[in-house]
């Protein structure tokens, strides 16, 4: 297992890493990240996940220079530093140190960090069986498409789920309607058709769900992109979730109850076949 860090352009073990006390990611969770899947140490859409790095800066009001090649820099030296095998890197970006207070400080440089480990993968086992999930209430913020550190919501209904024995918790608004899991898009195949909610503000907007969509399209699959409430999803044919550690893993339970057969569906199965297959593909390895 290799574990490496990057604090500011400065390399070193993950246990060596430092940053300030006083950094307002740390203080007030004022930071921003993003997790990149490499396959045989190249990134993989690692352009579009910086498209989306730099909306989040944009929406939080966090000026940093995305141009300067630096976030590129790190990530090709530290897939550099582990070796061909896949990876996955962590990029995360702070306002900076400050003394704290709630005013956005000025003449502060941001602080950026990067982690490369190992890519963790779902076993053979997970993938054959499905995600068992639980819905849970949607009690976090209204901006969810920014991919801020502040995941304590999150947090909470992932372990509440682990605790009582399912993979993952899906977050349903008061009144019924689907938003997305702790980590992950959700998706639902209904008579040959791929459904997901709308990418609003309410979910975020997933990279590896954006090429979810080019997979469907490759294999003639039409997309409907709009609102759904829990029980058309408990009646759909398939359901299944998209992360960039994920890939696409069915959904065969949902509080218990299976969906369609309770197996991992056809239509699943060949999107993630086809999500491999066109990933390696698109970087040669």
């Amino acid at each position: 297992m290799i574990e490496l860090a990057c604090v500011n352009g400065v390399f070193s073990s993950i246990a060596d890493a430092r940053v300030s006390v006083e950094d307002r990611g740390f203080q007030f969770g004022d930071s921003i990240y993003e997790v990149v899947a490499a396959y045989g140490g190249k990134p993989f859409l690692l352009d579009r996940h910086l498209v989306r790095f730099r909306q989040s800066a944009a929406a939080i009001r966090l000026a940093f220079d995305f141009d300067g090649g630096l976030l590129e820099r790190m990530v090709a030296e530290g897939l550099r530093r582990i070796g061909p095998r896949d990876a996955m890197v962590y990029l995360q970006l702070t306002r900076g140190v400050a003394p704290r207070t709630h005013l956005f400080p000025v003449n502060v440089s941001p602080t950026v960090v990067m982690t490369v480990r190992d890519l963790p993968r779902l076993t053979a086992e997970q993938q054959a069986r499905g995600a068992r999930i639980m819905t849970a209430v949607d009690t976090r913020w209204t901006r969810c498409h920014i991919k801020a550190v502040t995941l304590l919501p999150n947090l909470l209904a992932r372990n509440e789920a682990v605790a009582k024995g399912f993979d993952d918790a899906l977050f349903v608004t008061s009144e019924g309607a689907v938003r997305e899991c702790t980590a992950a898009n959700v998706f639902l195949v209904r008579e040959g058709a791929l459904f997901m909610p709308p990418r609003d503000e309410s979910v975020l907007h997933g990279v590896t769900q954006g090429f979810v969509l080019v997979c469907a399209e490759s294999i003639g699959l039409p997309v409907r992109e709009g609102p759904f409430d829990l029980e058309t999803l408990r009646s759909a044919d398939e359901v299944f979730l998209s992360s960039t550690t994920t890939e696409v893993w069915g959904i065969t339970f949902v509080d218990g109850e299976p969906i369609g057969t309770g197996r991992v569906g056809l239509i699943t199965r060949r999107l993630h076949e086809t999500f491999q297959a066109r990933a390696r593909r698109l970087l040669q390895v």
